[in-house]
Order: C-alpha cells, then sequence, then structure tokens
C-alpha cells in the first residue's frame, strides 16, 4: 500500500479514505431511507423533527459526495435489494405500534448502530486519512449523538 500523502503525525492512504467514506455515506443513506419510512407514520413534533433531520441527512450525503468526487473515490453502491429490505425492516419494526415514542426507540436505536459502525471504522483509519475526511466522519458522529438526544423527548 502506497502512501497518497504524508506528514509529520499520518501517512494518508488512498484505500483507507475510499473505506471510511464509504462508510459515512452508508451510515447517511441508511438514516435517510429509515427517516423515509418514518416521515410516513410520525406525528405532530416528530413529524416535523424527522423532516428537518432529512435536510440534514440530505447536507451530510451532498458533503460526503463532494469528498468522494474529490478524492476520486468510486462509491460502494447499496443495491436495490438490500435498499428494500432495510425498508422493510424499518416497516415491520413500527407496524404494531406506531406511536412516536415507538419510533423514536427505533431510530435511537438505528442511529445507535450507525455509530458504532462509523466509530469503529473511523477508529481503525484514523492515523491513515486525511483531517478533512477524519472531520466529515466526526461531523457525522457528532450529528448521530446529537439526534439521538433530540429523540430522547419523544420516548
Amino acid at each position: 500500500m502506497e502512501a497518497i500523502a504524508e506528514n509529520r503525525t499520518k501517512r494518508v492512504f488512498a484505500e483507507n479514505e475510499a473505506e471510511l467514506l464509504n462508510e459515512c455515506m452508508k451510515s447517511v443513506l441508511l438514516g435517510m431511507q429509515s427517516l423515509d419510512v418514518v416521515e410516513k407514520v410520525a406525528v405532530g413534533e416528530l413529524n416535523a423533527y424527522v423532516k428537518q433531520q432529512m435536510g440534514e441527512y440530505a447536507a451530510l450525503s451532498e458533503r460526503v459526495s463532494c469528498r468522494m468526487k474529490e478524492l476520486d473515490v468510486e462509491p460502494e453502491i447499496y443495491g436495490s435489494f438490500k435498499q428494500k429490505w432495510q425498508k422493510k425492516m424499518v416497516k415491520l419494526s413500527i407496524f404494531g405500534d406506531k406511536s412516536n415514542s415507538n419510533i423514536a426507540e427505533k431510530l435511537i436505536k438505528g442511529t445507535n448502530m450507525g455509530i458504532t459502525d462509523l466509530t469503529r471504522c473511523l477508529n481503525d483509519n484514523v492515523i491513515s486519512v486525511s483531517d478533512e475526511t477524519a472531520r466529515i466522519a466526526s461531523d457525522i458522529l457528532s450529528f448521530f449523538s446529537g439526534s439521538v438526544e433530540a429523540l430522547k423527548k419523544f420516548l
């Protein structure tokens, strides 16, 4: 593996940049897909919150996409089967109980899974990715953490 950049504190590798950026994109897209399903059943303040979150997710997705283009990273596309399966799982998880409390609980669980996966990937690659890519991942993690805190009021 050949470094694409070096400085006193780290050597940056293209493979690690691609891995972290793809994990960022996966986390953001999964969140957007979940919110897309939830938006159709959430009511009142939770529905308004979900709509606002969709805009935040779109902005994060755009930021990751732009960074991928800058670095000529090919995004891993998650097939339509996997996307349909994930949407069905979200629908099933709220099928019997469409209360805002249940929806918030499921969103918190999903967001926490995203936090875990992205944190693991960032920790594995932090010394071999650029500061900009690490900052994007950190910003997504901060956004996810804030989302979890905000969703707690709907429990």
